[in-house]
């Protein structure tokens, strides 16, 4: 289980029930003899999950996944879930990119204060952003994303998979940006925004 450090971003999805495919975001805190102890953001309690579960995370270019269940009541803001007989591993797919000029804001899950931000392109895995503040590798954030005319608008959590200077612009960050908890039916509408908006060349 050493693949499990204190603060691995980890998302949940209840089992049953979930046909709209919503998750969850957490953060790994700790190994127990028979559970993991997992931090999780407000609308997981206030939804009241319980039962069966599925959790995923992402490390490098790979994806993880396992079945697991709710062990116990909420302590503060943790849970504890049953640790995992069988991890599955799969490789991150590209998906087709579309340019945009999408301005943004979001915020980082563990610290107060909002950020402007521009998405520069767009998947129905994560987006390429534009900003003023230097996001470190695995940060978490919070997107609230709104194109006008009401043709797409979703909020989620994302990971930053990394960050670069902009070459142009000493005074601004490019960061790639993996969604962690887009909803099955949010993912269907950046499918249809990006099908719509694409180019005839496409951007690979």
């Amino acid at each position: 289980m050493s693949v499990f450090q204190q603060n691995l971003p980890i998302q949940i999805s209840p089992i049953e029930n979930n046909e709209e495919g919503v998750k969850y975001q957490g953060l790994f805190e700790a190994m127990e003899s028979d559970a993991m102890k997992i931090r999780m953001d407000d609308t997981f309690f206030a939804d009241n999950v319980q039962n069966a579960i599925s959790v995923e995370f992402t490390m490098s270019n790979y994806n993880f996944q396992f079945e697991s269940s709710l062990l116990s009541g909420r302590d503060g803001h943790f849970v504890r879930i049953a640790k995992p007989k069988v991890i599955h591993k799969s490789q991150i797919r590209k998906t087709t990119r579309l340019r945009t000029a999408i301005k943004f804001n979001y915020t980082l899950w563990t610290e107060g204060g909002r950020f402007d931000g521009v998405i520069t392109d767009i998947s129905t895995v994560g987006i390429k952003m534009s900003t003023q503040k230097q996001l470190s590798k695995n940060t978490l954030l919070s997107l609230n994303v709104y194109v006008p005319g009401g043709t797409l608008r979703f909020i989620c959590q994302g990971l930053v998979m990394w960050t670069k200077q902009d070459p142009n612009d000493e005074y601004y960050y490019t960061s790639g940006v993996k969604f962690t908890t887009l909803s099955i039916d949010a993912m269907k509408k950046v499918d249809k925004f990006i099908k719509e908006n694409l180019p005839k060349t496409e951007i690979e």
